[in-house]
């Protein structure tokens, strides 16, 4: 019963007009970000392609694009559009109900979190796998230049050889934190009432959050330890890890707790 739910969770969200809608945006962000950082660079007469030709230079996200900083800034937010309210609208649509009399609130949590992270993890990094499949198309895996390389702390050994392993490891770390927080959004929808709200709710916490890391501590900034240009010194990967480790157990409490609300009442 699991799997299948499991399953029937998936093909609805991706299935669903609101997910196809979102895709659609981060698709036309990506070309705006494609016209701005290659078409455009490549027609300034002065640009130097002999040596910044190379995937990593122009890959989102290491381009200093407006796109991908603002794609960053709201990763909490885009995370959570695709599954993060589904509970709560199944809730009061009498659904759930419904399925956890023939299932379990177990099950049906679980296929839920799962779906949430999958469906949440893969429409923030889209733009960004979309923009590493192009750029290793046109500019292969060379890296020309070792003044770019500076510019990174962590990963920079990868990055100096194997620039295109060093952008899956980025792909990588953006599903783990947009997945992490599209949980965390399932959580606060189990205690909110309104499904707006529980939108919002993982990137305002980031929000406020955000710049009391960045003075304070900024190890435990998300919006610094997900930027593939690292501009914390001596950075840990403990870190990078430890930080969307630390919301998703946090959010499954959270989820076991109003999982238990949810069905007392």
């Amino acid at each position: 019963m699991f799997y299948q739910l499991l399953k029937n969770n998936i093909k609805d969200v991706f299935g669903s007009n609101k997910y196809k809608f979102s895709l659609l945006i981060m698709i036309v962000l990506f070309g705006i970000d494609i016209f701005v950082s290659v078409y455009q660079k490549f027609n300034i007469p002065y640009f130097d392609k002999v040596h910044l030709s190379f995937s990593l230079y122009f890959w989102l996200g290491t381009n200093d694009s407006v796109i991908s900083g603002m794609l960053i800034l709201l990763f909490a937010l885009i995370s959570c559009l695709p599954y993060s309210t589904s509970v709560l609208e199944e809730k009061k649509s009498g659904y759930f109900q419904f399925i956890i009399t023939r299932s379990s609130a177990i099950k049906y949590f679980g296929a839920k979190l799962i779906t949430s992270f999958i469906s949440g993890g893969f429409l923030f990094v889209f733009p960004f796998l979309l923009s590493f499949v192009l750029m290793t198309i046109m500019f292969g895996d060379n890296l020309t230049s070792g003044q770019f390389v500076e510019n990174y702390h962590l990963f920079h050994q990868i990055a100096k050889y194997h620039p295109n392993i060093y952008m899956l490891i980025y792909i990588f770390i953006l599903f783990y934190y947009a997945g992490s927080f599209a949980i965390l959004g399932v959580c606060l929808s189990t205690f909110l009432k309104n499904r707006y709200l529980a939108y919002l709710s993982p990137f305002l916490i980031v929000l406020v959050l955000e710049p009391v890391c960045e003075i304070f501590y900024p190890q435990l900034s998300p919006i610094l330890l997900m930027n593939p240009i690292q501009s914390i010194t001596g950075i840990s990967v403990f870190y990078v890890f430890a930080v969307p480790s630390f919301v998703l157990i946090l959010s499954l409490i959270g989820c076991f707790i109003g999982m238990k609300k949810y069905v007392e009442k």
